[in-house]
Formats: C-alpha cells, structure tokens, sequence
C-alpha cells in the first residue's frame, strides 16, 4: 500500500530526512513502504517513533494540517492555544507570509509547553525567514517543521497526565493516515 500524498516510496528515504530514534531503526527492512513502517511500529507500540515518521513523510501542508486535526480533538485549550491552532490552520489555508508570521506571534503568546503552541512553531519553520521581519534572511533547516509537527502531536497525545495517550496515539495516527490517503483527517470523535 502506498500513500497518495507520501512522495517517498520506501519507508528509508523517509528515516533519512531526519535523525530517528533507536527504537524503530530495527524496524525497517529493505523496501519497505511507509505504511508497512507505520504499522510495525503501531504493532510494537512506537507511536511517537510512527508520529515523528510520518509527519517527515507527508508534505508541510499536510503534516501542519494533521497536527491541527489532532490539536482539534481536544476541549480543554485555553485562549492562548485556541489562538495558536486557530493560526496555523488559518496557514494551512493561506500559506502566506503574513500568516506565517502571525502563527509565530500565536506560538510565542501559547508557549511551546503545548501541542498548540507546537502547531504553531511548525507553521513558522515552514520557509520564509527564521529572524526578524527586517533582518536578513535567515531560512529554517529543511524539515525542521516536521519536527515540531511531531512535537505538537506527541504532546497532544500525552498531556496533561499520559492516561488517554494511547488511545489518542492510535486515533491521531489513523488521523494521519487518512490525510496521507488524500483525506481530510475527520475520521470520528474526540479519545
């Protein structure tokens, strides 16, 4: 099986975007697709290891827009966080500088202790400049708002205290999932 929205083949061109973590390197074989890697690792209980893959495989739109799916599930953001979900999916649908920019103001005012705030980041390191409006340009790493997806999705799973993490893990992957298969991410109610 192969995901429409994955440009990446194999599960390997994938790992090489990024420095994976110990436990779903022993996962891959030769030729293996990005589904197949997601499933193994679902299988062994890698899910943040699945998260962090997947955000690196789907394009930034995407991945932004799954991370704001999975933000979207929970009721008990305040403000502030609202304020950094709501910027990054208004990115999502105008991938401008000017909402760029503002998604940056909504991390810095939610803080990056959240999924919300990480949402947010993502959508700054998605291009344009890292500096100041005025300064040089200064472009982010390349794929550096994967990493942030992965963090904001990591984190609205597990906060506040870890007990509905699995529950999210397994509904927020099959979130990704669908996006990756040309969905939208709306695949039910909230863990």
């Amino acid at each position: 099986m192969s995901y429409v929205k994955i440009p990446h083949p194999f599960a390997e061109n994938i790992l090489k975007l990024y420095e994976p973590q110990e436990g779903i390197l022993p996962l891959i074989e030769p030729g293996m697709t990005p589904a197949q890697l997601i499933q193994r690792a679902m299988q062994e209980g890698l899910y943040a290891d699945a998260v962090i893959f997947l955000a690196h495989g789907l394009p930034v739109r995407e991945a932004v827009w799954w991370g704001c799916v999975c933000a979207g599930m929970r009721d008990d953001w305040d403000e502030k966080q609202l304020g950094a979900i709501h910027a990054a999916k208004a990115w999502v649908h105008t991938p401008d500088e000017t909402s760029r920019r503002y998604a940056e103001q909504m991390a810095n005012e939610a803080t990056l202790q959240n999924g919300a705030g990480w949402i947010a980041q993502a959508v700054f390191w998605s291009g344009g400049s890292i500096t100041g409006p005025s300064d040089p340009v200064v472009p982010p790493p390349e794929y550096l708002y994967a990493h942030a997806v992965g963090g904001s999705i990591n984190l609205t799973a597990i906060l506040p205290d870890g007990a509905q993490a699995e529950a999210r893990y397994h509904q927020f992957i099959e979130m990704g999932i669908n996006i990756a298969n040309g969905g939208n991410g709306n695949i039910g109610s909230a863990a």
